[in-house]
């Protein structure tokens, strides 16, 4: 896939004025269905995320509160439709398991605990055409999970080929496998949240991913709303 055009539509930039979107695309990965080192970095993660917050003090987290209040400016219950890294933290303040699907999608997830943002990890052999972010109109998908989902009036990545990402749930056919190569990982970025700290993310991100998958870099960078889109 080409990163060429790539941007934040109207309809975003209009509600969330400072959007922004951090992105990574690897090649050359070798996804194994578990990484036990992984694994050992997500029990001390576990323990302290437990250490630090609660269950009934996590929407006034600095970085939470920021997230849904991002939600809210797009019309979009975050009580509703959790951002991933507030649903995933949620589990381990529960005390239930986090879901292990393979070692690539794993150590995104630990990168949006770890950081408290949504983050999502696409097969980038099946994304063509342009990438853009905007709200959806009337239609449905396949989620990850198989199930049918309605699109209309949330935000949504799309390409040629239709939606395939947003911060709470993502689409079926653009799911990391064991036989996924080349990934495109998107951090769903708060407005408070600066660019330092964003590109300070995507370095470590890129890292982690690469630590536990092998593959090498190919392109990163932070994607503003278009202009005139």
């Amino acid at each position: 896939m080409s990163l060429n055009e790539f941007c934040i539509e109207k309809s975003i930039k209009e509600r969330v004025p400072a959007c922004r979107l951090g992105y990574l695309l690897l090649n050359d990965l070798h996804i194994q269905s578990e990484s036990a080192a992984l694994q050992s970095e997500f029990s001390l993660l576990r323990q302290a995320i437990s250490e630090q917050y609660t269950l009934d003090g996590l929407s006034q987290v600095t970085r939470i509160a920021a997230v849904r209040s991002m939600y809210k400016k797009m019309s979009w219950d975050p009580s509703r439709y959790r951002p991933s890294a507030e649903a995933l933290v949620r589990r381990i303040l529960q005390k239930k398991e986090l879901y292990q699907i393979n070692s690539a999608v794993d150590a995104s997830n630990y990168c949006s605990i770890k950081f408290l943002l949504p983050f999502g990890l696409y097969d980038a052999d099946k994304l063509h055409g342009s990438i853009r972010y905007q709200v959806a109109t009337e239609g449905e998908y396949s989620n990850i999970g198989g199930k049918t989902a309605k699109t209309e009036g949330k935000p949504f990545l799309s390409d040629e080929n239709g939606v395939f990402g947003n911060p709470t749930s993502d689409a079926k056919r653009t799911a990391v496998t064991l036989l996924t190569k080349n990934v495109l990982s998107i951090v769903y970025a708060d407005e408070e949240i600066t660019t330092r700290e964003l590109s300070e993310i995507l370095s470590y991100t890129a890292e982690k991913i690469r630590f536990h998958n092998g593959g090498r870099l190919i392109k990163h960078g932070i994607v503003t709303a278009c202009d005139d889109k």
